[in-house]
């Protein structure tokens, strides 16, 4: 393991370069471009926010910071796990011409989607200044937040790109799986508004616990909870070197089922 490591890093530049690729392709003749991170995920908040607390009415104060709190946690991990789960696929080509280590194709998409996601955090933080939300101490914690995200969605694309290879299905299964799971984490709404009879199925969900650790130095103004934060740290620690592991097992095997 630590000798593939240092092959990864030895091959850092192009690891930069197809970043930097992803993202010109990404906005490629587009007349708005970059400002599409912004625009995009800022009219999802507006309507969501427009029903919920206008026409639905959830008795939540600053919703829309509550919202937009929880919907930064939630794409951190959606968006990235289903965009770098094609990562090798969509580049067999380049696979089968040259040995490259094949970690930084998924690696390179996360990467891309991350720096979308700073940007909405760093918005969020400029929201909160306009709806007059206190800026304290524990907006220190967003970084170790964004690295739990980070690390999570690496270990989840890793195994959902290895699984993508022999059954395409795979990233379909995973977007409807995703939208499912949007309506079981507390992200529109909060875990206190639900009868107190539902609330432990809902701790069964990992994703509440990576809202939880975005959300609360936010919205809370404090750090997470501990358990909250324990449960998140341990998962992302299981998952990413379990798909560091299914990978690093299965690399070797890609181009043979590569079509």
């Amino acid at each position: 393991m630590k000798n593939y490591l240092t092959e990864l890093f030895q091959y850092r530049e192009l690891l930069f370069n197809l970043t930097v690729n992803e993202m010109k392709l990404r906005y490629r003749n587009s007349v708005l471009g970059f400002l599409w991170t912004i625009l995009n995920p800022l009219f999802y908040l507006l309507i969501l926010s427009l029903v919920f607390s206008k026409i639905i009415r959830f008795q939540i104060e600053n919703y829309t910071i509550f919202l937009f709190a929880g919907l930064t946690s939630w794409m951190m991990i959606q968006q990235t796990v289903v965009i770098a789960t094609g990562s090798i696929v969509n580049n067999q080509a380049l696979i089968r011409k040259v040995y490259i280590p094949k970690m930084v194709f998924p690696l390179s998409n996360i990467l891309a989607r991350f720096v979308d996601h700073v940007i909405m955090s760093l918005l969020l933080l400029g929201f909160m200044v306009f709806f007059h939300v206190p800026l304290t101490w524990n907006l220190l914690f967003i970084p170790v937040a964004l690295c739990l995200h980070f690390f999570f969605s690496l270990g989840l694309s890793l195994i959902s790109a290895t699984a993508y290879i022999k059954i395409r299905d795979v990233q379909n299964i995973i977007a409807i799986v995703f939208q499912a799971l949007f309506f079981a984490t507390p992200i529109i709404y909060s875990l206190n508004i639900l009868p107190a009879n539902y609330r432990p199925y809902f701790l069964w969900n990992p994703f509440y616990y990576f809202v939880q650790c975005f959300r609360y130095p936010v919205y809370y103004a404090s750090l997470p909870p501990r358990q909250d934060f324990m449960i998140a740290l341990v998962l992302t620690v299981v998952i990413f070197i379990a798909g560091v592991v299914i990978f690093h097992r299965k690399e070797k095997l890609f181009v043979f089922h590569l079509s």
